[in-house]
């Protein structure tokens, strides 16, 4: 279940027009997506730089669409118009999240987001109806969409935010006014929007600290300095995490199975399906959450996350391993996931790197110190890929990693690695989004027929 209201109600919240005869009419549920549209939906006609949301309402109101908001009329079927669509969808995200009792978690970083906030659902789901933000929705459509999910029964409701400039979360907290926030760590992401500097970063980020009220609780990651700063900041209930605090890692190793086995105070030993060493910090912030709401039992559900988690697959391809993280990359994901490659159990480790996009001036030295991290981290080869692969390689090899390649192409990748295969192989794909390493991938898969 999610929001119900009558078009009379959506007019008054959103300051659209009511379209004639329609005020009594319900909708249930909110689409921006024709595609995922299901019948009785409110649909938003939102517009960009290259496509017009209104050439979608004929389509959607034939697929059950109850009414929509729109930039002008249409015969289709009842719209509120609105010269805005999205400040309409968030103006009516805002007076939902008023009118409902359920406790907004927010949280945001430049890593591990999305899987605290789907191992924080899953553990809190054991007890309470949670929501979730859905996937990695958390900009200002996701956020107000996420926010509409919220029913009468929801206890918490679990919202990831995102932002690549100052002043976006401070926004999306205004729709959500969360009671409960945290920040996972501050690192080298979306430099250029936030003005060159890690500084910039946290401040960006602190502003989901500054949202909670006197009365709420910040969780604080209590290895990382810029969220230890955001703490000594905030007035009300502290929660912390890591080396030290309230929820402690005192051990962790891999298996013989290759699963991640943690020792944390205060609930104990459990093995989870995580191949990343940090992945242990976003354990421990769920686990605190979990704690302060009076969950007791952490495995099961923490384990049932993982598994359903598709940011960091492991692929068998013949005797050969493919640790599949190719959904983005920033320089703090990139030390963790050469980490993972290093723990993971094989022969030859081969990192296949693509561009980090977004990291501003200090890019041809942040992808240099990636390059010297892999050679730190004993990688056997490295090849690289993008315009900044030749800083990956004079990294590397300054750093005494003598196999270190640029390549134009990720043909020419996948065509290297099928000419130089040995069983026991790992490889270690990852880049940006915008970077599609999944293509490399992709090609291997498409001509093995046992080994690659």
């Amino acid at each position: 279940m999610s929001m119900e209201y009558s078009i009379g109600e959506i007019a008054a919240m959103t300051g659209a027009q009511t379209p004639e005869g329609a005020a009594d009419l319900r909708v249930s549920g909110v689409s921006t997506d024709t595609r995922t549209l299901e019948r009785g939906n409110l649909f938003v006609a939102l517009s960009g730089e290259h496509f017009d949301g209104d050439t979608f309402v004929d389509t959607a109101f034939e697929k059950g669409a109850a009414a929509a908001i729109t930039h002008r009329p249409h015969e289709a079927g009842p719209c509120l118009v609105h010269p805005e669509p999205l400040k309409a969808l968030q103006q009516l995200a805002t007076r939902h999240r008023e009118q409902c009792a359920a406790a907004i978690i927010a949280i945001t970083g430049s890593c591990g987001k999305t899987t605290v906030k789907d191992m924080t659902a899953a553990v809190l789901g054991t007890r309470y109806p949670v929501v979730k933000t859905p996937g990695n929705l958390n900009n200002d459509i996701g956020c107000p969409l996420s926010l509409l999910r919220i029913a009468p029964e929801t206890r918490y409701a679990i919202i990831e935010m995102g932002a690549n400039h100052p002043g976006e979360i401070a926004e999306l907290c205004r729709m959500a006014r969360p009671i409960e926030s945290t920040v996972t760590l501050v690192a080298p992401a979306h430099l250029e929007g936030f003005g060159g500097s890690v500084a910039a970063v946290a401040k960006a980020k602190s502003e989901i600290m500054e949202a909670l009220p006197p009365d709420g609780c910040f969780y604080v990651n209590a290895d990382d300095p810029y969220c230890r700063e955001m703490a000594d900041r905030y007035p009300g209930e502290k929660v912390f995490f890591g080396s030290r605090g309230d929820v402690v890692l005192d051990d962790l190793h891999f298996d013989a199975a290759g699963e991640m086995a943690l020792t944390i105070s205060p609930v104990g030993r459990m093995r989870l399906p995580l191949s990343v060493r940090a992945h242990a910090a976003n354990v421990l912030l769920a686990i605190a959450i979990g704690l302060r709401h009076g969950i007791t039992a952490f495995e099961e559900p923490l384990r049932a996350a993982c598994l359903s988690a598709s940011r960091f697959r492991v692929i068998k391809l013949g005797s050969r391993t493919v640790l599949d993280d190719t959904y983005n990359a920033n320089p703090a994901s990139m030390r963790a996931a050469l980490e993972a490659l290093a723990d993971y159990p094989g022969a030859r480790k081969i990192a296949v790197l693509g561009d980090m996009f977004e990291v501003g001036d200090e890019a041809p030295s942040l992808h240099a110190g990636v390059g010297a991290e892999a050679a730190r981290q004993g990688v056997y080869r490295l090849m690289a890929l993008g315009a900044h692969a030749p800083d990956l390689v004079a990294g590397a090899r300054d750093a005494g990693l003598v196999q270190a390649a640029a390549f134009e192409s990720h043909e020419a990748v996948a065509a290297a690695l099928r000419a130089d295969a040995a069983p026991g192989d790992v490889l270690l794909v990852k880049g940006s989004r915008g970077m599609r390493m999944e293509t490399v991938i992709q090609l291997l898969q498409a001509v093995s027929t046992g080994d690659v």
